[in-house]
This record gives C-alpha cells, sequence and structure tokens, in this order.
C-alpha cells in the first residue's frame, strides 16, 4: 500500500471512530492544533449524513420530534455510509427501526420511514408511458374477461396500523404535528409518481383488495370477483368502472394485455 493509501485508510478509520483520535498525519500549526483539525472532518462526516436523512425523512422527523436526532445518532453509529451516492444512504433505516430496541417498541416509526423513503424512491424512478382510457377503448368486448393490467413498476403499497399519513401530511404542509392515533384495522398506503409529482393515499377497503389483485396479474374477471365480497353485483360493476377510471386518471396503469 502507498503512503497516500495508507494515510487516507488512517483517515477514514479516524473518521468513522467513535471518538476522534490523533493521526501522525496531521500537523498542528499557529491556526489550530491537529486535532481540532480532524474533529472538523469527524464531525463533519456525522452531520452531513443526519443532513441527508432529514431530507429523506420528513413524515419521520415530524413524528419523533425531540427523539429524531438519537434516533438518527444510533443510525449513523451502526451504519456508516457504504454508497458512493449519499442519497441512498437512508435505505436501511426503516428495517433499522423496525429491528433495533428501544425504535422498534413503537411500531409507528418504522412504518412512518417505510412511507418516506417510498416516497422519496418513487420520485427518482425511472419514467414510464402510462395507459389512458382511450387505450382501453382499443380491447375487444369479448376479451375484457382476460384483460389483466400491468401496473407502474414504481408504484408501492405499504401496510400501516397507524395514522402515518397525517404525519407526513403535516410534515409536507408545515402544519402541527397531529396526535397519533392506532387503528383497529391495518389499512394501506398506496405511493406513486405521476410525471413529476409524487402522490400518497390511503386505500379504501374494497379498493385494496381489487389492485392486489391486478398488481398479482389476475383477470379482469378475477378483479370483478373480489369486488364481489365487498358489494352485489350491479354495485360491483360500477365500483369497477369508478375504480378503473381513478386508476388510469391517476397514472397507475402502463399497460394491458389480454390471454
Amino acid at each position: 500500500m502507498s503512503s497516500l493509501q495508507s494515510i487516507q485508510q488512517q483517515m477514514l478509520q479516524a473518521v468513522l471512530a467513535d471518538r476522534a483520535a490523533k493521526l501522525r498525519a496531521i500537523r498542528s500549526d499557529e491556526i489550530a492544533g491537529a486535532e481540532d483539525r480532524l474533529s472538523v472532518y469527524h464531525h463533519g462526516y456525522r452531520v452531513r449524513l443526519h443532513d441527508a436523512l432529514k431530507n429523506e425523512f420528513t413524515g419521520l422527523q415530524c413524528m419523533a420530534g425531540r427523539r429524531f436526532h438519537a434516533l438518527l445518532d444510533s443510525y449513523v453509529k451502526v451504519h456508516p455510509s457504504e454508497h458512493y451516492n449519499i442519497r441512498w444512504y437512508g435505505a436501511d433505516l426503516p428495517s433499522f427501526l423496525d429491528e433495533t430496541q428501544p425504535w422498534c417498541d413503537k411500531p409507528q416509526l418504522a412504518e412512518i420511514a417505510y412511507v418516506d423513503w417510498a416516497i422519496s424512491t418513487a420520485f427518482d424512478a425511472e419514467d414510464e408511458r402510462s395507459i389512458g382510457m382511450g387505450d382501453l377503448s382499443a380491447v375487444p368486448p369479448n376479451a375484457w374477461a382476460n384483460l389483466r393490467l400491468s401496473m407502474q413498476k414504481h408504484l408501492r403499497v405499504l401496510t400501516v396500523s397507524h395514522n402515518v399519513g397525517a404525519f407526513r401530511r403535516a410534515a409536507d404542509a408545515g402544519a402541527k404535528r397531529p396526535r397519533l392515533r392506532r387503528f383497529t384495522r391495518a389499512r394501506q398506503i398506496l405511493v406513486w409518481r405521476k410525471e413529476t409529482t409524487v402522490h400518497y393515499r390511503t386505500l379504501d377497503r374494497d379498493e385494496w383488495h381489487v389492485l392486489s389483485a391486478a398488481l398479482e396479474g389476475d383477470t379482469f374477471a378475477a378483479m370483478c370477483g373480489r369486488l364481489a365480497n365487498h358489494h352485489d353485483e350491479a354495485a360491483a360493476m360500477s365500483r369497477m368502472v369508478l375504480l378503473l377510471q381513478r386508476w388510469l386518471e391517476a397514472g397507475l396503469i402502463h399497460g394491458w394485455a389480454t390471454d
């Protein structure tokens, strides 16, 4: 290993250490001492990681409140940056909160973190074409039963047990922090992007059952069958038309095919 590589490796280890240590390659002068110079990088590294996480997890910051900095400190301590692009540094934060004490004792923290990350990654997702009602007009009447929809790849559905969407909306609007509520029944939050804007909303229970069928590659007939578990035949068909229109307007559907 060359002298330069050796110094770089020592610098890396010193910056990642819990406390800034002495490094022979860093010298003191009349402006600052060696320890102070190294401390600038030691502290700056953590500040930069904190700033990156704050940008990506605004809903989590709203929910965690005063505990947010302690939460970030615990994550940074065990998760050094391993990617050349700091934008991806927060990828493991939701699972960290889901699995690590004391944060896993409050599952709402992981829930909002998953929502925050889904919103962040949807914004960066690859552009895909979305179809409109005019595209589906080409489907022959006798082929609708076997119609299969392909949804946008960046679309995400997350199951939550708390009103985490309210915290993200409050963060987006700069509004007052809402009160935490736990649902009697888990709900699903849909996250997607249309053009350059990311959207998120809570799914109705019947819509979730139909959308999950579409995501699984089921036929249009199977989707209607799932709606029949919630509505009578006439109501199920009108509801299916409404949902299909909503998905097309939102840009959720990438394409279609028939068997």
